[in-house]
């Protein structure tokens, strides 16, 4: 968890729970819930597979608000299967996405299936005390670890030109091969004379937490001049749940929703500080017994 300045807003994120990617969720009834599954699976069933008699391969309802296709992606394909999970919880429609080798169809369903009964909704603000998975809208409760992977974008309140992104990876192979400050090192030679308008603001080893890292903050112009800062803290983690791979930045200075470039409303140090509070905030959420 991070702590961001009040009315900052999520404006991404990408989420995955046991190799299993999950779709924002959607505000739906259960009629057109099952009306967009229903299609789905007329679509797929109804298009001609080279090999098989179809694109759809299983159609599985585990429990009456949730579904399960396994499926070819195109026609040609032989070798991966596509597996999408559905499930409607209260108005809310839940869609995991996921892809086995065709001789591990079973287990890919299988596994599809228990994400599926261990989710259910969850407000932006409640803080599960349980062990388990939270993403936007949604949480999956489990005291086992599965691989767990999440990035989030957060538009900084006040800020319209700020914003902060946070990515956790337990999986050692995001590792890098060298640390950050070397490979920031690297990015300087090869900007040759563009590096003197980059001002270093602070850069160094930095441990937040448990969590042995560096961080490199720094300032520089768009190309149309106006300055922005772009800072970055990184840990690679020992690939492990307690252990992650996690790299939080903020940059300022981004151009708005229509690609126009925007002067940063921060001085270096607001900046500095706005990094500092939400660095210092930084920790695992706190849980309880399963």
């Amino acid at each position: 968890m991070v702590d961001v300045p009040a009315g900052s807003k999520l404006s991404g994120g990408n989420y995955k729970y046991d190799f299993l990617g999950i779709e924002p969720v959607k505000a739906t009834s259960r009629a057109e819930f099952e009306e967009d599954v229903d299609g789905k699976e007329t679509k797929l069933g109804t298009t001609k597979h080279e090999v098989d008699p179809s694109l759809l391969r299983s159609s599985l309802r585990p429990q009456q608000d949730t579904r399960i296709l396994a499926f070819w992606e195109e026609d040609v394909v032989t070798s991966v299967v596509n597996i999408e999970g559905y499930r409607w919880i209260n108005g809310n429609g839940f869609q995991l996405k996921g892809e086995v080798s065709n001789n591990r169809q079973e287990s890919g369903l299988s596994r599809m299936q228990d994400a599926l009964s261990r989710l259910r909704p969850r407000a932006d603000t409640e803080i599960p005390t349980a062990p388990g998975y939270c993403f936007a809208g949604g949480f999956i409760a489990n005291s086992r670890w599965r691989n767990e992977e999440a990035g989030v974008d957060i538009d900084i309140a006040g800020h319209p030109d700020a914003f902060v992104s946070v990515w956790i990876y337990p999986l050692a192979s995001h590792k890098k091969d060298r640390p950050l400050l070397e490979r920031m090192g690297g990015i300087a030679q090869a900007l040759g004379n563009l590096v003197t308008s980059v001002r270093v603001l602070r850069k160094g080893d930095r441990q937040i937490g448990p969590y042995k890292g560096q961080e490199h903050l720094a300032s520089a112009p768009d190309s149309g001049g106006m300055r922005g800062h772009a800072f970055v803290w990184e840990t690679q983690g020992d690939g492990t749940l307690d252990t992650p791979a996690i790299k939080i930045e903020l940059t300022t200075g981004h151009q708005d929703s229509n690609g126009n470039p925007q002067q940063t409303t921060l001085t270096d140090q607001q900046a500095i500080k706005l990094w500092d509070d939400m660095l210092n905030s930084f920790r695992l959420r706190p849980t309880g017994p399963a």
